[in-house]
């Protein structure tokens, strides 16, 4: 068995790489010393990222000049972890621990401070502006009412996928582009669809390990899934069928991926094109990908360029489509903006 795993390991490599060729890399920027967190708003003009360094920072990625730096106190130990933009109102949310700020995206003045009982693990911000869903470290998830401050439902992701008695930590969340339903992945390998109507399960998508991340492409038609070091998934938010296994080795789709560590990755940053037809994925592996959708195809995967070799591994925390889908831009917890010419 040894001699026969020695040949195989090296040929599954092989199958992991594909076509790695690098695609031109068109600029580079340091937009901090390193971030915790960074986002991208839904027209791709600005950069909104959590800076260990400095206050969180909106960016017009225009210019590639800071817009507007945001911090609750004047203090060098506030520091901002979690970020997101609402889609359609000029209102951006940081977290500061057990604290949101919202400000104006237009004036850049504060909006509302809202300071909850525990510390704010993730969050995201309806498209109006109007709500927040918040992943607490109480292993639940509230779907809060910014205008009447009040939590309008809580979801819990309850232990039964993985056979436990006990709710499950809450990592990730996102609200759809309608503002009508909610994403919510857990610790219990569960990705769960909820009405943010009447509260209600609509979907729950079981997983190969912790879920920790979860998206809406922009039309509301399907829903991105991802566990650490498992796979990512398309599926169907019409029916909740699964639509795509996304692959980034060379394994032909036809065949079942084999239970082997090889074909595992962790994604941590994901982003659609504005019509829905394209994904593209980031990775801890330094790895960005390109995906045609629905289908789920790989279009294109390389590796990121390290400003220093000797620096540890550069996680991706935001990605997006740029120039008319033809370029995609990276953001990494190194402080690091790359683009992209990948076709």
């Amino acid at each position: 068995m040894q001699s026969i795993s020695r040949f195989i390991l090296p040929g599954l490599l092989l199958l992991l790489s594909g076509c790695e060729g690098q695609p031109q890399q068109t600029y580079q920027w340091q937009h901090s010393d390193g971030s915790y967190a960074a986002t991208f708003s839904a027209d791709g003009q600005f950069l909104l990222s959590a800076d260990v360094d400095a206050a969180a920072r909106l960016w017009n990625l225009q210019n590639n000049q800071v817009k507007y730096s945001w911090q609750s106190q004047q203090q060098e130990t506030v520091r901002s972890t979690s970020v997101a933009l609402a889609k359609s109102s000029p209102v951006a949310a940081t977290v500061e621990f057990d604290t949101v700020m919202l400000w104006n995206t237009q004036s850049g003045m504060p909006e509302n401070r809202l300071t909850f009982p525990l510390r704010i693990k993730s969050l995201d911000i309806s498209p109006d502006g109007r709500f927040l869903l918040l992943a607490l470290a109480d292993s639940t998830a509230v779907y809060f009412d910014i205008t009447a401050n009040q939590v309008r439902h809580v979801f819990e992701h309850d232990g039964a996928a993985v056979d436990s008695p006990v709710k499950h930590p809450i990592n990730t969340v996102a609200i759809s582009p309608d503002g009508k339903t909610a994403l919510t992945g857990g610790d219990d390998r569960t990705a769960r669809l909820w009405d943010l109507q009447n509260g209600e399960q609509l979907q729950n998508w079981v997983h190969g390990n912790n879920v920790n991340l979860v998206k809406f492409d922009p039309q509301s038609r399907f829903v991105f899934t991802a566990a650490d070091n498992d796979h990512s998934y398309l599926w169907s938010l019409a029916d909740g069928s699964q639509q795509s296994q996304l692959r980034s080795s060379a394994w032909p789709k036809s065949m079942p991926i084999p239970d082997f560590p090889v074909f595992t990755t962790t994604t941590t940053a994901v982003n659609f094109s504005q019509d829905g037809m394209l994904l593209v994925t980031g990775h801890a592996a330094e790895r960005l990908c390109v995906w045609q959708l629905p289908q789920g195809d790989k279009l294109r995967c390389w590796k990121v360029t390290r400003q220093n070799p000797l620096n540890p591994g550069m996680v991706i925390q935001a990605v997006s489509f740029v120039a008319n889908d033809s370029a995609v831009l990276s953001i990494a917890g190194t402080g690091e903006a790359q683009q992209w010419q990948w076709r």
